[in-house]
């Protein structure tokens, strides 16, 4: 009988409460189920790599064509070829450099197109990575770069220099994410 009790989930909530403590339970509620579905589902896996925690703060840019690139790159669903391969709309996953599959990994740091965009930004990322990697982050300069946060990994100062870097890469290159 003791087992079953806790199984029942009732439990005690007090019978005043302000309208405040009201929402804020109710957020907690939302933010804890959301979470749970999150964590358990098996859609959306590279975005959950990238963002595993649903309460995580997003930094978007202020020009609509970047931030739309930004959103693809998040969902990994950008207008490249490797994606448009998988997709089924692109014959060839292959850039148009030649050299390798047009990945968000592939332009942001190997496209020979892109190269003239890259040098400096990519100081500040190497920059950040080496700190970063000091403390054992395993991930790679992509995620670095892409992903909203890093639990302690890189600072909030990093991470806004990051997305700004990147914003600024993708403001910059002549290629529709």
């Amino acid at each position: 009988m003791a087992a079953m009790s806790t199984v029942n989930w009732k439990m005690d909530a007090p019978t005043n409460i302000s309208i405040a403590d009201a929402y804020k339970m109710s957020a907690d509620i939302a933010e804890t189920s959301w979470q749970l579905r999150w964590d358990c589902d098996s859609k959306g896996r590279h975005t959950y790599e990238l963002i595993a925690e649903v309460s995580t703060k997003i930094l978007w840019p202020r020009r609509q064509e970047v931030a739309v690139a930004y959103c693809r790159i998040l969902l990994h669903d950008t207008m490249l070829n490797a994606d448009a391969f998988r997709t089924g709309v692109a014959e060839s996953s292959i850039c148009a450099c030649g050299t390798d599959n047009e990945t968000v990994e592939h332009v942001l740091f190997r496209c020979a197109i892109h190269g003239d965009c890259r040098t400096q930004p990519m100081d500040v990322v190497d920059d950040i990575w080496i700190s970063a990697t000091a403390k054992n982050f395993v991930h790679s300069k992509a995620h670095i770069l892409i992903a909203p946060n890093f639990s302690g990994f890189v600072t909030k100062h990093e991470n806004c220099t990051l997305k700004e870097v990147l914003f600024q890469f993708l403001a910059t290159i002549e290629r529709k994410m």
